[in-house]
C-alpha cells in the first residue's frame, strides 16, 4: 500500500502529543526523577544520568530538580535532625529510601521548596527568551 498524506495529523490534536495542559508540575519532575534513578540502579548498564554513587555497602543519592539537588531532611546517627543535598542509604534499601522521599514529596513535606525551584526554572526560562529575543535576526555568524 502507498502512503496516504491524510494520516498525517498535527502532534497537538492527539492528546498524547498535546502540549496545550502545560508542562510538568515541579513535583512531578521529582517524582519522575525518583523513578529514573531507581530504574537506572536496577539496571547499571542503562543509559543516563545517575544521580547516585554506589561504593561498597552504601549508595550516596541526591534528588534533582532542573539540575539542582533538593535539600533532604533526616536524623543523623545521634538523632539530631540534618538537613542535606546528598543521602545514603545501604545498597539493599535504595529503592526504598528513594520511595520514602518520593511518599513525603507526595504528601506536600517538601511543597516549598519545590515552589522555589519552579520559581527558579521560570525565571531562568524568561531569562532565556529575553536573550534570544534581543539577538539581531539575519545572518549567521561566519
Amino acid at each position: 500500500m502507498a502512503f496516504d498524506p491524510k494520516n498525517l495529523i498535527p502532534a497537538s490534536q492527539v492528546a498524547a502529543f498535546d502540549k496545550s495542559g502545560g508542562q510538568r508540575t515541579t513535583k512531578q519532575v521529582a517524582l519522575d526523577n525518583i523513578k529514573k534513578q531507581i530504574a537506572l540502579f536496577k539496571d547499571p548498564k542503562a543509559e543516563g544520568k545517575r544521580n547516585f554513587k554506589t561504593e561498597g555497602d552504601r549508595t550516596a543519592f541526591s534528588i534533582r530538580i532542573n539540575n539542582t539537588a533538593m535539600v533532604l531532611e533526616t536524623a543523623d546517627v545521634k538523632g539530631t535532625k540534618v538537613e542535606v543535598k546528598e543521602m545514603t542509604a545501604p545498597n539493599a534499601d535504595f529503592e526504598a529510601a528513594l520511595n520514602y522521599y518520593a511518599g513525603r514529596i507526595e504528601k506536600g513535606d517538601f511543597d516549598a521548596q519545590l515552589k522555589l525551584l519552579g520559581d527558579k526554572r521560570e525565571a531562568r526560562s524568561a531569562k532565556m527568551k529575553e536573550t534570544r529575543a534581543a539577538k539581531p535576526k539575519g545572518d549567521a555568524k561566519k
